[in-house]
């Protein structure tokens, strides 16, 4: 079974996401931060991360890059990145971050849906 680290300060997006995500056999662990993700990612690793930008703590794109520069070994797991607020220049350092995919929230579920097969299908 493919495992998902969803990423998101809203308890009921994260929620809404991981029951979509379920409902076709994806194992989903949820925490409310960037700082909380990096936590957890230190002792477990997933096959997939998506994570909101705008949240406490530690934003999706600092977050991100966190991820990408300091672990040791890097993460390797696609990211998907959600977010309703989102400028041509974040899009960019998303990009540049490696970021599989940018959705807009809120998002269309069949998308979202078809984005986590591909990033999922490798």
């Amino acid at each position: 079974m493919k495992k998902v680290l969803l990423v998101d300060d809203d308890t009921s997006a994260r929620e809404a996401l991981r029951l979509v995500l379920e409902s076709q056999h994806i194992q989903c662990i949820g925490v409310g931060n960037g700082s909380e993700a990096i936590n957890w990612l230190e002792s477990n690793q997933v096959d997939l991360i998506i994570s909101d930008n705008q949240m406490p703590v530690l934003t999706g794109l600092d977050f991100i890059d966190q991820i990408q520069l300091q672990q040791n070994p890097p993460n390797e797991s696609p990211v998907i990145l959600l977010s309703g607020h989102l400028n041509e220049q974040d899009k960019l350092r998303a990009r540049q971050a490696g970021v599989f995919a940018i959705l807009d929230k809120p998002c269309n579920f069949s998308e979202f849906l078809s984005m986590v097969q591909l990033a999922l299908q490798g």
